[in-house]
């Protein structure tokens, strides 16, 4: 925040009381000399103060920014482990550096930003932000309107030119006057309108920091002395008088009198260090951080030359000298750079030059939080997989292998997938007529999973239909109820019906995933919620799934249950109600699944007793079980918990009804090929038999 000088008393003045006598004059002089001799004692020692107080606004302000940056530092979790916050906890990454546009060169012609569809190439700008150092300068340009001064928009993004070497300033490792914009805007291109054309136009406002910012770290910064700079310029006519100044003729023809970042020139040229249209832009403090000089603070991101694969993010005041000496990636001479990439703020740039004695830096490395953060995502990580087991155990049980007490075991099929939809204010399964693709799994929770009454879910008896809650509700209210990773993401859950299957993804640390169509191709929402999905065509492999937390789910992890009953024995029933009933699914099939005394199997005299009162079905062989089903049944049923119902059926209604005599048994069936097989079953209806509740 810059500091603001105030001139004159800032406290209101007291009203005199009737009738009180005002001062003579001999008391107003004396008061007068008084303050004059103690002014004249205190003002060398506000002078002695006034650059140390203005060195410790200098410290406060780059710990406030350390702050929004990488978090407090006395921060911990419940373990004791330090916490990384601010911008860096929640992207994971520096913020990026921003300056205003680049300044074109007075002796380019080009189509510049007055015509955006038609922009040339190299200005610096857009979604391609490298820059022809023969088309502008690597600095931020401005223009006067009404005697201020605006930037320009929109802003690039600084980088570190390692293929031409030609950012001597403007680049990360070399002197600019970046901004860590996305510090306070998830927008920090700021761009103005929309440029290009065709399918991929780069749209207003520019780049997104996306869903992981939850900024403002800090407040936007704002100028609060508009007229610091006015003695150096109050027009754009001023400003191109400044040094270093434009020559179209001359020694300096097509050039400015000195190269920018040039801080050794000819003998007659001043260089650098009286860079008057620098000291002017750094004067210039809307969306600038400032030091408590109430100059721009200059940022830098480099390599850490202590650590391989680290980096540093610089803080920079220049002090009260308002001066310093940057490396410049080379040597210029007559207007021609020699480049030198190892001339770097990272390798080259020297604490004790003269200029930069008095300079406030302040050094964070990516090796304070690298590692910490590392160690979060993989809790993150776990947890998330955990979520992913919790939720298989609520899809498909233990199965294969073991027991599924899921809900494909009771309603024998992935549940339909649900999304918000804001104009009716509620969810719902289908985008029309056509159901939802990707989603939430609103049906392992609730049996109502929409306002809409015909969507709810109903238990249909014998182990089929809804029976519970699968999975606890997750938290929120409305289209805030999302299952969510560890990261506070939603979980994507997406079915491929044609292969029938589920992909469970978690976007991971990163927050981007790769597949199918997502919004804008940036990687972080499905651009189309009933879009036809083929899990085979995921690649973990893509870097921006790399860090996914996936599981896939196939049908046949759940069906078709397996099982084989060779032969049902039933001693002493009533041939003309006896029935049985074996509830593989909801889908009963006669014949098959539901059979009558007398019309399927044979009534004989099975226990000798002389009456025909006894039922067999099947011969006792795999051929001609009493029940089967597997993969090669026609009729299939899912794996789970599977009734066989024997009952005297007296109102031949098909149903099982209170104080009918019954016998039911319970048998687990697997989706695994050659598992379910029983021994022949045989009861005595007179003694298993009982009255149904």
């Amino acid at each position: 925040m810059k500091e603001f000088l105030l001139i004159g008393s800032s406290w209101p003045r007291q009203r005199q009381a009737v009738g009180q006598a005002g001062f003579t004059l001999l008391e107003v002089l004396l008061v007068l000399f008084v303050l004059g001799l103690m002014a004249a004692m205190v003002l060398p020692a506000i002078g002695g103060l006034d650059n140390r107080a203005r060195a410790e606004i200098t410290r406060a302000n780059m710990a406030l920014l350390r702050n929004a940056i990488v978090g407090p530092a006395d921060r911990f979790d419940a373990e004791g482990r330090p916490l990384v916050g601010g911008y860096v906890g929640d992207l994971h990454r520096w913020p990026d550096l921003w300056e205003p546009r680049a300044e074109i060169r007075p002796s380019a012609s080009v189509s510049g930003w007055d015509s955006p569809a038609s922009m040339t190439p190299g200005l610096g700008q857009g979604p391609d932000y490298r820059m022809d150092e023969n088309l502008v300068f690597f600095r931020p340009s401005g223009s006067f309107k009404a005697r201020r001064w605006h930037w320009q928009r929109p802003y690039r993004r600084l980088y570190d030119d390692t293929t031409n070497n030609a950012d001597h300033i403007g680049g990360l490792e070399t002197e600019n006057e970046g901004q860590p914009r996305g510090l306070w805007t998830r927008y920090p291109e700021d761009l103005p309108f929309d440029i290009g054309a065709g399918a991929s136009p780069h749209r207003a406002p520019g780049f997104d920091l996306g869903p992981n910012w939850k900024g403002p770290y800090i407040n936007p910064p704002l100028d609060g002395l508009l007229a610091d700079a006015d003695h150096l310029a109050t027009s754009d006519a001023d400003y191109a008088a400044l040094e270093p100044r434009w020559h179209s003729s001359g020694a300096h023809a097509n050039h400015e009198t000195w190269e920018d970042g040039d801080y050794l020139p000819a003998p007659a040229e001043p260089g650098e260090f009286f860079d008057d249209k620098e000291s002017f832009r750094l004067l210039q403090n809307d969306g600038r951080l400032v030091d408590g000089w109430g100059r721009a603070l200059r940022f830098f991101i480099t390599a850490d030359p202590d650590a391989a694969g680290e980096t540093l993010f610089w803080i920079l005041s220049e002090g009260p000298d308002r001066a310093a000496e940057y490396p410049n990636k080379g040597t210029c001479a007559s207007h021609a750079w020699t480049p030198d990439a190892n001339d770097i703020m990272s390798q080259g740039y020297d604490p004790e030059a003269a200029v930069n004695q008095d300079n406030i830096v302040m050094k964070l490395s990516s090796r304070d939080w690298r590692a910490l953060l590392a160690q979060e995502n993989r809790r993150k990580s776990e947890a998330t997989a955990a979520l992913l087991q919790r939720l298989r155990q609520a899809l498909i049980g233990a199965a294969p292998t073991g027991f599924n007490s899921g809900f494909t075991a009771h309603l024998e099929r992935w549940p339909r997938l649900f999304r918000w939809e804001s104009a009716a204010s509620d969810w719902d399964d289908q985008e029309g007529a056509t159901a939802y693709s990707v989603g939430q799994p609103r049906e392992l929770w609730t049996a109502t999973p929409t306002a809409d009454s015909s969507d709810d879910l109903a238990p249909q008896g014998w182990g089929l239909g809804w029976q519970r809650a699968y999975l606890d509700a997750p938290a929120g209210a409305g289209a805030d109820q999302q299952l969510r990773d560890a990261w506070g993401r939603e979980l994507l859950l997406f079915h491929d019906a044609g292969g029938n299957a589920l992909l469970l993804l978690s976007r991971g640390a990163d927050g981007l995933y790769a597949f199918g169509s997502t919004v804008d191709g940036a990687g972080q929402e499905p651009a189309n919620a009933t879009e036809d999905f083929d899990l085979d065509a995921y690649d973990p492999v893509t870097p921006s799934n790399q860090d996914n937390v996936v599981l896939r789910l196939d049908a046949v992890l759940w069906r078709p249950g397996y099982f084989l009953l060779p032969r049902v024995t039933l001693f002493n029933i009533d041939p003309a109600t006896c029935r049985a009933t074996f509830h593989r699914s909801a889908a009963l099939v006669d014949g098959v699944d539901r059979l009558k005394a007398g019309v399927d199997g044979v009534v004989t005299d099975a226990d000798g007793d002389g009456a025909a009162d006894d039922w067999v079905i099947g011969d006792g062989t795999a051929v001609n079980p009493a029940f089967a089903c597997s993969d090669l049944s026609s009729h299939q049923g899912a794996s789970g918990a599977r009734y066989l119902l024997l009952w005297h059926d007296a109102d031949d209604n098909g149903e099982l009804d209170s104080g009918e005599p019954c016998q039911a048994l319970i048998y687990p069936l697997l989706p695994l090929a050659g598992t379910g097989v029983q021994p022949a079953l045989t009861l005595d209806a007179s003694v298993d038999f009982h009255a149904a509740p």
